[in-house]
């Protein structure tokens, strides 16, 4: 049994940070349902993202006629958890905001996740990740040593603001445990963001410099917590920042006497080009088997085509393989009575629109009508459900 199991929600989002919260949730038990409108079904946005398609059923339901909300509200009469992505506004107009679905669920959890939150100057503002990073001040900490703006290859804004939604679902259900009410839960990507730069708003707001951020002549903080690029072109991340595990590396390196200046500002470029050049002259394998044991506090700095040959990760089962062969991400968290596990690797569109209506007590009769009329749409080969 998984901890989720039972909970029934319905995603009505379609880029990555509503349908990954959808996935956590999923693959802790939840019956995840997706509707999305038969028009989209050839503009698959997440076809390049199997892993968001797991654990989850597909519905092809349009919603802007009265015959399409009606089904959809007898889905959300035996639902728990709406999840929707939306600009503000238009889940209003399409009638199936928060006040219209609570007509039919009072105990429903609803869960908007925008980029700006619901309200305020910027709530209708179009805006992705790189956008959010740089309103809440992240991407001004993403610097090389020469003072440069850099930025990830990757979702922070999207990522960490789905995972507070799924946050934010889990706590709405443990409040209607006792008062038996259901909520409204408004998730900001930008605001998640800016909860992440507790390090660095306590730095800058006591008077002092966050040590993260450069100066045109320092390079990015400091020596012990840093990567240095290894003989063979790769990078071996170091990141000893107690006096102990520090003193321990620079023993091992041969250079005791850094041992006192780990945060001696005046020798920070001397230290760092030291062990610039130490960690030149060997691979990175090398370095890994030299410094290899509990105590020295260095990692790879991996490629994404090392991660399934990466045996911590091997080990933990973080990443796994479809049936296509297509590495993706494991199960997490680890829980020891109610663990995650993956009972539907992915969907087709509409391919569950069918056997859906069928649990909401509509004859293949009024199926197929559904479909003539365009209000759902399912493949032609996808079974009816009698």
């Amino acid at each position: 049994m998984s901890a989720l199991e039972g909970l029934k929600v319905i995603d009505l989002s379609r880029l990555l940070p509503g349908p990954f919260c959808s996935t956590f949730l999923g693959d802790h038990g939840a019956d995840v349902t997706v509707v999305e409108a038969p028009r989209f079904k050839d503009s698959d946005v997440l076809g390049i993202v199997p892993m968001v398609r797991r654990n989850k059923r597909h519905m092809a339901l349009d919603l802007s006629g009265e015959s399409g909300k009606e089904i959809f509200f007898k889905l959300v009469r035996n639902s728990d958890v709406l999840i929707e992505g939306f600009r503000p506004g238009v889940v209003g107009r399409l009638g199936v905001d928060y006040e219209s679905v609570r007509k039919f669920n009072d105990r429903i959890i609803y869960c908007s996740l925008t980029g700006y939150g619901q309200n305020g100057p910027l709530k209708d503002k179009a805006g992705h990740d790189l956008n959010y990073m740089a309103l809440a001040g992240m991407l001004d900490l993403m610097r090389d040593r020469n003072g440069k703006l850099t930025q990830p290859n990757f979702q922070m804004a999207d990522l960490s603001g789905s995972l507070y939604a799924a946050l934010g679902i889990l706590l709405a259900l443990q409040s209607r445990a006792s008062s038996g009410k259901g909520q409204y839960i408004d998730v900001s990507m930008t605001d998640g963001l800016v909860s992440l730069l507790a390090v660095p708003l306590s730095f800058t707001f006591a008077g002092s410099q966050f040590p993260g951020r450069p100066d045109n002549k320092s390079p990015v903080a400091y020596p012990c917590y840093h990567s240095y690029e290894t003989k063979d072109g790769r990078h071996i991340s170091v990141g000893p920042l107690e006096e102990h595990l520090w003193k321990k590396l620079c023993e091992k390196l041969g250079k005791p006497e850094y041992s006192d200046k780990q945060y001696d500002k005046s020798y920070i470029s001397e230290i760092t080009l030291g062990l610039e050049e130490i960690f030149s002259s060997r691979d990175l394998k090398d370095w890994l088997e030299f410094l290899e044991g509990p105590d020295y506090c260095v990692s790879p700095v991996n490629h994404i085509e090392d991660l399934p040959y990466e045996p911590q990760l091997v080990h933990r089962r973080m990443i796994l393989k479809n049936s296509q062969g297509i590495p993706v991400p494991g199960l997490t968290p680890q829980l020891s009575e109610t663990p995650a596990s993956i009972r539907k690797e992915s969907y087709t569109f509409g391919g569950d629109t069918r056997q859906i209506l069928t649990e909401l007590g509509h004859s293949t009769d009024e199926i197929v009508e559904f479909e003539k009329q365009g209000v759902t749409w399912a493949p032609d080969d996808s079974p009816f459900h009698d």
